[in-house]
């Protein structure tokens, strides 16, 4: 098998393994997808035999993160697929070392991934970096109270960017982990969106956008909320009054909201408040960049750490490393000669970088092994803990 970028040449392949596995060639995605992007903004890694046959692929769609204030390059590994035929031979580890040492040598330091089953990409250090509160409830019993304020909705088939970049803006100050939506990604998330008939609906506060919520009404009568935003208490009320005024049309009412969200307290059926599910799933590719790329939070202590990361499969991520901080800025050695005060693998490393659990916590299922109660304490305030969200399909 050779592991390699695939090429024009390729494309054919590469089209005839995504519509075996994921949508058919005449889906509006599908002819968007390989028209317009595939290759031309994006890179496909694949798996290819002795007869340059493709066996299996993955996509990077190149993305943006605001990680802990910080604008990271983040590649979305989406359309991991393998052809029947393969299928059993474990070709996946060869693929994603191939992706991985692609990665590293441009410097990245994570990548992201929406898995289908879970279990498929832990053994190769993905772990869970984002949650989302999931909603699945009869859309009559979506009650929620009147906004106090004046707010004026108004609904559009058109996805207009300009309109809602603002209020996307205003949640990079609540949320770690948020994909940076230049002007291209607007363009590319809003393109799909038509493509699959989402609709607006826009609430306005003394003039201006405070919320918005791109959403669909699915052919087995699903209110389906692709994505809700807002400023205010009330953009957020009067959105989701909106929602509910759709009884006629609509049964059921879905909504994959920020894990912070507390629309549930509303609700006198505790019943429908529905659960935090664990979602995206991220990978340090490069722990020493990670760390030279990482700023100590103002409110960490001086302190001294050396930290033992294990890697199954990225080598060069076996080490020990000393961490220091002096007046809040983090320092960096090698601590090949010193004990490790911390043990981990590289999805709780992963983690701890993205907030996306504390130290303490970790610890107490049995993900890291620390020598005393400093060392755990050191860790949690160098990695305190963040609400991540980030709401990208490819």
């Amino acid at each position: 098998m050779e592991f390699r970028l695939a090429s024009a040449g390729d494309l054919p392949q590469v089209m005839g393994l995504w519509d075996y596995c994921f949508e058919k060639k005449e889906d509006p995605f599908f002819q968007w997808y390989f028209r317009e992007y595939c290759l031309q903004h994006n890179k496909v890694v694949g798996g290819f035999d002795e007869e340059g046959r493709l066996r299996n692929m993955l996509h990077l769609n190149p993305y943006q993160v605001l990680l802990r204030g910080r604008v990271a390059e983040m590649p979305y590994i989406v359309g991991v697929a393998t052809d029947p035929a393969a299928r059993g031979h474990h070709l996946t580890e060869g693929l994603l070392d191939a992706a991985f040492a692609l990665l590293r040598a441009r410097h990245v330091a994570f990548a992201l991934l929406m898995p289908i089953y879970a279990g498929i990409y832990q053994p190769y250090g993905f772990a869970f970096c984002y949650k989302k509160h999931a909603y699945d409830l009869p859309l009559a019993d979506l009650r929620v109270p009147a906004p106090v304020g004046e707010v004026r909705l108004e609904r559009s088939a058109r996805l207009d960017r300009h309109l809602l970049e603002d209020v996307y803006a205003d949640s990079a100050a609540r949320y770690n982990g948020l994909a940076v939506r230049t002007d291209f990604q607007w363009d590319k998330l809003l393109t799909t969106h038509s493509l699959e008939h989402v609709q607006t609906a826009l609430a306005c506060e003394e003039g201006r956008p405070t919320g918005y919520m791109l959403y669909k009404i699915l052919d087995d009568r699903t209110f389906f909320v692709q994505e809700l935003l807002a400023s205010t208490a009330d953009a957020r009320l009067a959105l989701l009054r909106f929602s509910r005024a759709h009884l006629s049309a609509a049964d059921r009412f879905v909504w994959q909201a920020p894990a912070d969200d507390v629309t549930y307290l509303h609700f006198p059926d505790a019943s429908r408040s529905g659960s935090v599910k664990p979602a995206m799933m991220a990978r340090c590719l490069d722990v020493v960049q990670a760390l030279a790329d990482y700023e100590a939070p103002p409110s960490c202590p001086d302190l001294d750490l050396t930290l033992a990361v294990q890697d199954p499969q990225i080598g060069a991520n076996n080490r020990l490393l000393s961490l220091s901080v002096r007046r809040g800025q983090l320092l960096l050695r090698d601590g090949e000669d010193e004990t490790p005060d911390v043990l981990m693998d590289i999805g709780v490393f992963t983690q701890l970088c993205f907030g996306a659990c504390e130290a303490e916590r970790l610890e107490a299922a049995g993900l890291l092994h620390t020598v005393d109660p400093t060392a755990t304490a050191a860790l949690a305030a160098l990695f305190p803990p963040c609400v991540n969200y980030i709401n990208e399909d490819y």
